[in-house]
């Protein structure tokens, strides 16, 4: 049983389907670009993690599209799951009132990965080393 992180039901003050999809879409997106996800959900949703990493898809988009609207703890990696639990509920609180706001665009994605990044490393307690080390998501491809 996948435990809930947030939905698009919780966003009910945002207005519009679009921008109750911002919150959870901006973090999942921030997860896809971080290699915090389920191999299952990787391999389900392959083509719109690359239109994503691209950016073809915005982060709103990607979440509807992907996630069906509902951010849930089996979407991500053990490591992003953990992660979701100890810091989303900060995330939320500080992202709502400006992200419903806000464009769903790169431009809103680059203005908050900086302090998700910044948080998943002191989570992670080495201070810069992510998921995969010296690896991004296209190396994985390389030989």
């Amino acid at each position: 049983m996948s435990l809930l992180i947030d939905d698009l039901d919780g966003h009910s003050d945002a207005g519009s389907i679009d921008r109750a999809a911002l919150v959870p879409g901006m973090y999942l997106a921030w997860c896809v670009n971080l290699q915090l996800l389920a191999k299952q959900f990787d391999v389900a949703h392959g083509r719109e993690i690359l239109r994503l990493r691209y950016r073809e898809l915005t982060p709103a988009a990607f979440f509807l599209k992907a996630a069906h609207g509902r951010l849930t703890d089996d979407l991500l990696s053990q490591q992003g799951a953990a992660f979701a639990g100890y810091h989303y509920a900060q995330y939320r609180t500080q992202a709502v009132p400006r992200l419903y706001d806000a464009k769903d665009d790169w431009d809103t994605y680059d203005s908050i990965a900086p302090a998700l990044t910044k948080a998943y490393y002191a989570f992670t307690g080495d201070g810069h080393n992510p998921a995969q080390p010296g690896k991004h998501w296209w190396q994985k491809w390389r030989s």
